[in-house]
């Protein structure tokens, strides 16, 4: 039994990205994702966070809170002068709030974690973090190794890294596996977080519904038969809380816009070749939607503005961004409404796309078919707003301290977190309250 461990309790939480309420019916027909589903708690009608990509979502699950209010609103770290190269939020220092995983530390809880977002330089004692080499000098060992336990790591490497080919899939989901499986079998955590990306990967690559994405559920599928039948050595399935999530679905796209273009055109961006040397304000991409930045020295001089040159500085902006084509652009959402929305109020506005289309940061053309673009070419996509038509995620739970049956007809992201840390028995503080 694992040292720390509090009456044989276990938890473990299974997020499958961009699965949607929409892959339940063929999930279903599959024996293990079944063999869950006919014993859960669950809701098949999630909404997601805003902006609905990948990190802010993975941090509300763990937080019980949304992007404005944890503090990761994006994948991606504001840096213009990277272009196309920024780091994602990778480490936990930038989540501003309790998480799970260290209130389960703090209760006396062994954690672990694969691949779960934001969890570099976590405490969390057994932790492959997800973060890769983003420098020429840097390599996959070494970024991994300065972000998380090195033995732990190291150990897992020389089981099961030769398999891997970098981010492609499904070869990183089935390291992911197998190095799930033997951290089971031979740390056997009380709370392990797994993140799988496989249906992510191929619908970014393929689109929505295509064969790639089917067989990639299948996969995961056989990937959940293994993860129980390794509880089932290890410990009492009693006592055992098993959890299967998703954070977001996606939407076919075949356009690529790009606001900074638009934004270089007025004046408000100034480039020297590839690189952005200084900007007023800056688009910065979540692929359905996109925040409009304004940079920290114009943030200081709209506040000596008078409000009638605030306005007419605003009114300026807005016709920039109407230049976009009509079609393309479902909403500016002005900055009191994304507060609302729980997305990044630091921001002056923001873009939601009309399906069909997604933001880039590059500046060099105002939009491109997919089949043109030379890089972040892709076929299906998220980050638009949680309420979208067909776009919901799903929760579901079964085991120990869990009443089968449907949980809600609808909910949202953030009500996740409380309901895990109730049945873990351990208190996030500041959590989003719920009836």
């Amino acid at each position: 039994m694992a040292k720390g461990r509090r009456d044989g309790q276990r938890m473990i939480i299974i997020s499958l990205d961009a699965v949607g309420e929409r892959d339940l019916a063929f999930l279903s027909s599959l024996p293990n994702f079944n063999r869950i589903r006919e014993k859960a708690a669950y809701c098949d009608h999630v909404k997601s966070v805003y902006p609905s990509v990948t990190y802010p979502a993975h941090t509300t699950i763990v937080t019980g809170l949304v992007p404005a209010q944890h503090g990761v609103v994006n994948n991606l770290r504001m840096q213009p002068e990277r272009n196309g190269r920024e780091d994602w939020l990778w480490h936990r220092k930038y989540v501003n709030a309790d998480t799970i995983y260290d209130a389960a530390r703090q209760s006396g809880y062994v954690t672990a974690s694969l691949l779960w977002p934001v969890t570099a330089r976590s405490r969390i004692r057994y932790c492959v973090p997800e973060i890769f080499p983003n420098r020429s000098w840097q390599n996959q060992v070494m970024i991994s190794a300065v972000n998380g336990p090195i033995p732990y790591q190291i150990e897992l490497l020389k089981r099961f890294g030769a398999q891997l080919k970098g981010t492609q899939q499904p070869y990183l989901d089935n390291f992911v596996t197998d190095a799930a499986e033997y951290t089971i079998r031979k740390y056997n955590p009380d709370l392990f977080l797994i993140h799988l990306t496989d249906v992510d990967t191929h619908r970014h690559i393929y689109g929505l519904d295509a064969p790639q994405v089917q067989e990639a559920m299948k996969r995961h599928d056989e990937r959940l038969g293994r993860l129980l039948e390794a509880l089932e050595e290890t410990g009492d399935m009693e006592r055992t809380t098993v959890v299967v999530l998703g954070d977001h679905c996606q939407i076919n796209v075949d356009t690529v816009i790009y606001p900074n273009y638009y934004l270089k055109k007025a004046g408000y961006i100034t480039c020297k070749g590839d690189k952005i040397v200084s900007y007023d304000f800056y688009a910065q991409h979540c692929d359905g939607c996109c925040y409009i930045y304004a940079s920290d020295e114009l943030m200081r001089d709209m506040k000596e503005m008078s409000k009638s040159e605030r306005r007419s500085l605003m009114e300026t902006l807005r016709s920039c961004l109407k230049q976009i084509p009509e079609e393309m652009i479902a909403k500016i959402v002005p900055r009191k409404e994304v507060k609302q929305l729980g997305a990044d109020e630091n921001c002056i506005c923001m873009l939601e796309a009309n399906p069909g289309y997604y933001f880039q940061n590059a500046f060099e053309k105002p939009f491109e078919k997919v089949e043109e673009t030379e890089g972040h070419r892709m076929k299906a996509t998220h980050g638009y707003m949680p309420d979208l038509p067909g776009y919901e995620t799903f929760f579901m739970m079964s085991g120990y301290k869990v009443e089968p049956g449907m949980l809600k007809e609808e909910m949202h992201l953030y009500e996740e977190a409380p309901i895990l840390a109730d049945i873990l028995g351990v208190t996030l503080k500041n959590t989003i309250k719920t009836r």
